[in-house]
């Protein structure tokens, strides 16, 4: 895939997908101190979202749009304002995957080569089989029982914004929420820097109405993707027509419980059958382990009752 152009250092250009070729430029003055993501380079390079609100273009149908933006991040659509996940929720799986596709492989393989060669007695065998499954089991779990953070909260009746992050509860007019997408490229060993873009709803101390902000803005990762920046900017577009359209005018899913019930047994009798839920439950773990954490761990943060109380019912939706 083609990378991100860094030729004009005072506008790095990504690739065109679905529509968008973003224009990263530095924002380092306005982040504060002590953040760099442009590795050896000293600049915060980003595409500002808002304020004010950027409608960014998509080749896709609007409402197709929504829908992805909705589904693949929303944590539940209320009367008047609307949960989203962050990033540490929906990409809660790099260990797991570490476990399933290199740490998994290399013990059948190690496994295959000692069986057939003698190479260890079955007593110094055991060893080695205990230690991959220990570090197997460690690494899933602390995916599965990391605590799920609360989703940030756009209320569209009081054009507000609320994030709980680090103990630290934030209360934001629409008109101050910067948001931005930024290069953050992730290293990939002796290949070098791979392109990433992380999705930021920055957090300032002038917003923080509860707990300890620190100094300097902070970060709060909405997303991250790797070299498709694509599914940043539907997350985006969803909270952008949310906040400015209005919930009339965007795709809204019909909640009637949390949206961490990923499997809903009332509507599919299917389920009923006794092998077939321990089927789906696996084939989840295999394919996307996030929504399964999400919905089977019972360590899940709570609103303060600050929160609450600005929306006018308790609501504690993942």
């Amino acid at each position: 895939m083609k990378r991100i152009d860094t030729s004009n250092p005072n506008a790095w250009v990504a690739p065109k997908q679905y529509g968008y070729a973003p224009i990263f430029k530095d924002t380092k003055t306005r982040r504060g101190k002590g953040l760099g993501t442009a590795f050896g380079k000293g600049v915060v390079m980003e595409d500002i979202l808002n304020p004010s609100a950027k409608q960014v273009p998509r080749e896709e149908e609007l409402q197709r749009v929504h829908e992805k933006g909705c589904h693949l991040f929303g944590a539940g659509n209320h009367k008047g304002y609307l949960d989203m996940r962050v990033n540490s929720v929906t990409n809660r799986e790099m260990l797991t995957r570490f476990a399933q596709f290199i740490l998994l492989p290399l013990y059948i393989v190690g496994y295959l080569i000692i069986r057939f060669t003698g190479a260890l007695e079955w007593g110094e065998f055991m060893f080695v089989d205990w230690g991959f499954f220990i570090t197997i089991l460690a690494l899933i779990l602390f995916d599965f029982l990391k605590p799920i953070a609360t989703p940030v909260r756009f209320n569209y009746e009081k054009q507000e914004v609320y994030a709980y992050h680090k103990g630290a509860l934030y209360r934001i007019p629409w008109e101050e929420c910067e948001i931005a997408c930024m290069y953050a490229p992730d290293f990939m060993g002796v290949g070098g820097l791979a392109d990433a873009y992380n999705l930021n709803l920055w957090l300032y101390p002038k917003h923080c109405v509860n707990g300890k902000a620190g100094n300097e803005p902070v970060p709060l990762v909405l997303n991250n993707t790797g070299e498709v920046h694509a599914d940043n900017y539907d997350y985006w577009e969803y909270i952008r027509a949310y906040m400015t359209d209005g919930p009339e005018k965007v795709y809204s899913f019909d909640d009637k419980c949390s949206r961490a019930k990923y499997i809903r047994i009332d509507k599919m009798p299917l389920l009923g059958i006794p092998f077939i839920l321990p089927l789906v439950t696996f084939i989840t773990f295999l394919t996307k382990p996030a929504k399964l954490y999400i919905w089977l761990n019972p360590f899940k943060k709570k609103w303060p009752q600050e929160v609450h109380e600005w929306t006018g019912e308790t609501i504690n939706w993942h």
